[in-house]
């Protein structure tokens, strides 16, 4: 083997014992850090990361709490025109059951003293409707989109409640006007409705106001019908009572939570 070959041989080898004596000097050096580094670092590291979740979790706790005062306002503002509607609604009954007593009493005297004009009012009254139309747009809303959970349960609860004597109120109003309609057809055969036409258009009568009960069957099917409608008004009127109470329990905890106000009613 020639010198110079061997010679290379010898630094090829130099050069590999000095990497090798470098490794183990560096792994030496590693053993050899304080453990307290070590600590220091996972430290620092676990503190950021807690820091960032505890950030996170602030923001979307202000965002959550302002989205929440937005959509309560937004639902103040619908139990506001609820509440408007719901005392409509129960000044409309309350005086409609005023008249539909009038007319029992009348339809209970003898046919001889009955008042043909007071007669075709009482009629027009019966067949008249005031159904609550609910706003509850924003309480659906949060329904779908789940954003309830921004509430305090009991404010949830509350919620939920008003929105199930809502669906009951609703249901009765129909019951209403499923009665009202049953009489339609018996009423068809007795009285003129070119007359309640006129009469619920707040127009002069032009038309013939006759009267055909010619017998005690069919008036008393009559009456019958008339009281039927009456008394589901009367639990209708009931339903909008409590819900009214609901509504205005729900107004003064929406304000007090949120300290809220209404342009309409301060």
């Amino acid at each position: 083997m020639s010198h110079w070959k061997i010679k290379l041989m010898e630094e090829n080898q130099v050069s590999e014992n000095e990497k090798d004596l470098s490794n183990k000097e560096v792994i030496s050096s590693l053993k050899k850090k304080n453990w307290k580094s070590y600590f220091k670092e996972f430290f620092m590291l676990f503190l950021a990361i807690s820091l960032g979740f505890f950030v996170e979790n602030q923001r979307e706790a202000y965002v959550e709490n302002k989205s929440a005062k937005v959509l309560a306002q937004s639902m103040l503002e619908d139990l506001e025109q609820d509440k408007k509607a719901l005392h409509e609604g129960i000044r409309f009954m309350e005086e409609k059951d005023q008249n539909m007593d009038k007319f029992l009493r009348m339809l209970h005297a003898p046919g001889a003293d009955w008042d043909t004009v007071a007669f075709y009012k009482s009629m027009t009254m019966v067949f008249s409707t005031f159904p609550f139309s609910p706003t509850d747009g924003t309480y659906s809303q949060m329904k779908s989109s789940g954003t309830l959970r921004y509430f305090d349960q009991r404010l949830v609860n509350q919620m939920n409640a008003y929105d199930n004597q809502l669906k009951k109120t609703v249901f009765r109003d129909e019951l209403v006007e499923k009665a009202e309609w049953e009489l339609v057809p018996l009423a068809a055969t007795l009285i003129n409705f070119e007359v309640t036409g006129e009469l619920r258009f707040n127009k002069p009568i032009t038309k013939e106001t006759y009267i055909k009960i010619r017998d005690e069957d069919t008036l008393d099917l009559f009456i019958n019908k008339v009281v039927t409608v009456r008394t589901m008004m009367g639990r209708s009127l009931q339903e909008y009572k409590v819900l009214l109470l609901l509504n205005g329990d729900l107004i003064q905890e929406l304000k007090d939570e949120y300290r809220l106000n209404y342009a309409d009613n301060p």
